[in-house]
């Protein structure tokens, strides 16, 4: 199965894409959880979220069965430049926060990235991983590596052993990037397209056809759109991406999201359309 997402859920830019009557009760969780199969939540790279914050993500994904939570690792729970003593207590934090989530369906994985610059494969880093892994069990864990040096045949076997995913990614053309393919180290497949500002058709169409190709591996495979700081255009590419795996027959989609990008026009339906 094929889970399709953005990344960027609580962005304020994504403001500009959402009905412009809401209803008292509206919640963007359940709005977009209504079109896509998964959601990432990037704030929580930058802050620890409240329990009582993801209790409420969790409710709102109630009438969407199929919808998956995907949350990224807070950043400074890997942050080397910090005591242990002090990363430790964020990670118990961070753990106190996920208990609504753990143990339940609409909970897809952590994702943690790993910074390209300064944080290379080796013995350190994979026992900091490890480490992390015991601290946040049961929780799904997925690993974001943009160096190279994480996907060599060594790597990937110790990577194997820590209880971390590792993802797939697409459209990073830096001469340090990660091959186009590697082996599977968990259980969870997550293909990334990474790009930023709108996704080109020709990027679609490879992050598509790679979906495909993966999807054999996998019970469950996530298709995350991460174009930016921008954040609408990862929306739309989701939407592009979903069209080409639905055998470009149209797709449902909502008023506005046609009006921001207009060459979605063609490719989306709306509930009045029908």
């Amino acid at each position: 199965m094929i889970r399709i997402g953005f990344s960027g859920l609580m962005h304020p830019a994504l403001e500009t894409l959402l009905p412009a009557k809401r209803s008292a009760d509206f919640h963007r969780v359940a709005f977009f959880g209504g079109y896509f199969g998964c959601l990432e939540v990037d704030t929580t790279a930058h802050v620890i979220p409240r329990r009582e914050h993801v209790a409420r993500w969790r409710a709102a994904l109630s009438e969407s069965p199929r919808t998956r939570l995907l949350l990224r690792l807070p950043a400074g729970l890997l942050d080397r430049s910090r005591s242990d003593a002090e990363r430790a207590a964020d990670t118990e934090a961070f753990v106190v926060a996920l208990t609504p989530l753990l143990k339940r369906e609409r909970f897809g994985a952590v994702v943690a990235t790993l910074p390209s610059e300064g944080y290379l494969f080796g013995p350190a880093e994979v026992r900091s991983l490890s480490q992390l892994a015991r601290a946040l069990r049961p929780a799904p864990l997925v690993l974001e590596a943009r160096h190279r040096s994480w996907y060599e045949s060594t790597a990937l076997d110790a990577v194997r052993g820590t209880g971390w995913s590792l993802v797939y990614l697409e459209g990073d053309d830096r001469w340090d990037a990660p091959p186009a393919d590697h082996g599977a180290t968990g259980p969870i497949g997550m293909l990334r397209l990474v790009h930023d500002g709108p996704a080109p058709p020709a990027l679609i169409g490879r992050v598509a056809r790679r979906a495909r190709a993966l999807e054999e591996r996998f019970d469950v495979l996530y298709v995350v759109t991460d174009c930016g700081p921008a954040v609408q255009p990862g929306v739309a590419a989701a939407l592009e991406i979903k069209y080409v795996l639905n055998g470009e027959q149209p797709i449902l989609a909502w008023p506005e999201i046609r009006s921001s990008f207009p060459h979605l026009e063609p490719l989306c339906r709306t509930a009045d359309d029908d």
